[in-house]
C-alpha cells in the first residue's frame, strides 16, 4: 500500500479526467445470472462506466497478438503491489472462457471474477459473489493507422455499503482504481514493445440505479427542493421579490486566472487569462452594521468561447477548514475574510469547492466597501480544492469601483441556467438551490 501510494501521488493525480461524451452505457451489461454472478443489481450505490485508453505506437504487435501475450499472464501488466490476479478454476493456459481468478488486493476483501467473454481482441470479467465490486470490466485492443488503441472499460458500482463509502463518499477507493488501471494501461504499453503516445486517458459516466435506495433519497431532495422553493417565493413577494441579499453594490470585476499545479480539465482553473464581468456584494438577511450577518459574493463573466456566453458563481462566506468549509459563517466585514461556493462541483470524477481570499480590511457596510473600492481596487484570492484537499490559487479577483446599487435595475444571478464550462453542479443542495432560484426569480418577474 505504501509503495501504490507513492505512486499515485507521483503520477495519478495529475491524469487528466473527463465526463464520457456519450450516454452511461449501462445498457451494454446483459442479466447474465448465473452461478454466484454479482451484477449491478446486487451492488450498492451508483453505477459507473469508466474508460481508460492508453494510445500505443512503435509497437511490435497487432492487437490479436497483444491480447494473446495478456492472456498469458496477466500478471505481467498488473501493478503487483497492489493487484494480483491468481487462477483458481481452468486450465494452466491462457485466460479462456469460464476461467476463474481471486484478485487479491490489500484490505479486507479478495476480488473474486470470472471471463464471460471472449474474442481474439478482446476479454471480459463478470464480478462474483464477494468481490468489492458489483458488475463487469473488459480489456480490449484495436489496430489503428498509428499504432494500437488500449482500453479498459469497466461497469460497475460498490459490492456492499463500506466499498460505497470508501469510493462514492471518501473516493479513496476511486482514486486507488485509476491508479492501478492506468498503471496497467502503461504496462501492456512497455509489453507490445512500443511507448504510450501521451497519457492514459480517463473518462467516467455515472448512473443511478432504478430501486436503489438513493433514488428514494432523490425524492427527499426533491421533497426539500419543493419546500424551499415556496419558502422563499412567499418571502420573496414579503420582502419585494429578493427574499434574501436585498440590497448590493455592484462592482467592476475581472477574473485574473493563472492555473493550478495539476490538470483539472476545467478552463477557468487550467488557462492562463483574464475575464471581465461584474461582482455583486450584499448581506444575506440585511442585518445593519455593526452586526454580523453572512455575507454575499456573487460573480459573471463572459466566457471568451462559446460567443461570450455568461458564467456565474455564487460565494458566500464560509469557514475554510475541511469541515467548516461546508458551513455559512456570519463576519462583521468584507475582509479580511474567505468566501466559499459551500456546494461541490463536479470536474469529471471529482468534487471540488472554490473559493475567494480577501486579506485587506474592509469595513462592514455597503457605504465603507465603495469608499474601500473607490481609493484603490479591492484584490482577493481565487482558490479551489477537493471535498477533503487542500486549497490551491488558481487566480486573482480584482474589484473596481466606483460601487453602484441596484435597486432600481436589479442584477440576478442564476447560476444553474450560466454554469461555468466543465463545472457541473453537485449533491443535493445545489440541485434544491437550482429549484428555489428558479421559482423565486419567475415571482420576481411576474411582479416586474
Amino acid at each position: 500500500m505504501g509503495v501504490a501510494l507513492w505512486r499515485w501521488l507521483r503520477t495519478s493525480r495529475g491524469i487528466a479526467r473527463e465526463r464520457l461524451p456519450a450516454a452511461s452505457g449501462m445498457d451494454r451489461i446483459p442479466d447474465r445470472g448465473g452461478d454466484r454472478v454479482q451484477g449491478l443489481r446486487q451492488g450498492v450505490g451508483p453505477a459507473y462506466q469508466r474508460r481508460y485508453t492508453a494510445r500505443i505506437v512503435g509497437s511490435d504487435l497487432d492487437a490479436p497478438r497483444l491480447m494473446e501475450r495478456l492472456r498469458a499472464d496477466v500478471n505481467a501488466a498488473s501493478p503487483v503491489e497492489f493487484a494480483v490476479f491468481d487462477r483458481v478454476s481452468g486450465d494452466e493456459a491462457p485466460l479462456d472462457l469460464g476461467d476463474e481468478y481471486d484478485v487479491h488486493m490489500p484490505g479486507p476483501w479478495n476480488c473474486p471474477v470470472r471471463v464471460v467473454e471472449r474474442t481474439p481482441v478482446s476479454f471480459r470479467f463478470a464480478t462474483l459473489e464477494g468481490h468489492v465490486e458489483a458488475g463487469e470490466i473488459e480489456f480490449r485492443a484495436r489496430d489503428t493507422e498509428d499504432g494500437l488503441l488500449f482500453t479498459v472499460e469497466s461497469w460497475t458500482r460498490s459490492g456492499d455499503r463500506l466499498a460505497d463509502v470508501l469510493y462514492d463518499r471518501l473516493r479513496m477507493a476511486k482514486e486507488m482504481q485509476l491508479h492501478m488501471w492506468a498503471h496497467f494501461c502503461g504496462r501492456v504499453a512497455e509489453m507490445s514493445g512500443g511507448r504510450m503516445a501521451g497519457d492514459v486517458e480517463v473518462r467516467t459516466e455515472r448512473a443511478e440505479i432504478p430501486g436503489d435506495g438513493r433514488v428514494n433519497a432523490r425524492y427527499l431532495t426533491e421533497m426539500a427542493a419543493a419546500v424551499s422553493a415556496r419558502s422563499f417565493t412567499a418571502l420573496a413577494r414579503v420582502r419585494g421579490g429578493r427574499p434574501l441579499h436585498p440590497r448590493g453594490l455592484v462592482l467592476d470585476a475581472a477574473l485574473r486566472l493563472s492555473g493550478t499545479s495539476h490538470f483539472w480539465g476545467v478552463p477557468l482553473l487550467d488557462e492562463t487569462v483574464e475575464l471581465r464581468g461584474v461582482a455583486r456584494l450584499s448581506r444575506s438577511v440585511g442585518l445593519p452594521p455593526p452586526l454580523p450577518d453572512i455575507l454575499g459574493l456573487a460573480l459573471r463573466w463572459r466566457q471568451p468561447e462559446d460567443g461570450g456566453a455568461p458564467s456565474e458563481l455564487l460565494l458566500a462566506t464560509t469557514g475554510h477548514g475541511r469541515l467548516t468549509r461546508h458551513l455559512l459563517r456570519p463576519a462583521v466585514r468584507w475582509g479580511p475574510g474567505f468566501y466559499g461556493s459551500l456546494a461541490p462541483y463536479a470536474a469529471g470524477d471529482r468534487h471540488v469547492l472554490l473559493g475567494a481570499v480577501a486579506r485587506r480590511p474592509v469595513p462592514s457596510g455597503l457605504g465603507a466597501l465603495a469608499r474601500a473600492a473607490a481609493e484603490r481596487p479591492i484584490a482577493l484570492d481565487l482558490v479551489v480544492t477537493t471535498e477533503l484537499g487542500r486549497w490551491e490559487r488558481f487566480g486573482e479577483l480584482i474589484l473596481t469601483g466606483p460601487g453602484r446599487t441596484d435597486d432600481r435595475e436589479p442584477v440576478r444571478f442564476n447560476p444553474a441556467r450560466h454554469p461555468i464550462p466543465g463545472l457541473r453542479p453537485a449533491g443535493p443542495l445545489q440541485q434544491v438551490r437550482k429549484r428555489t432560484y428558479d421559482a423565486v426569480q419567475h415571482v420576481d418577474r411576474r411582479a416586474g
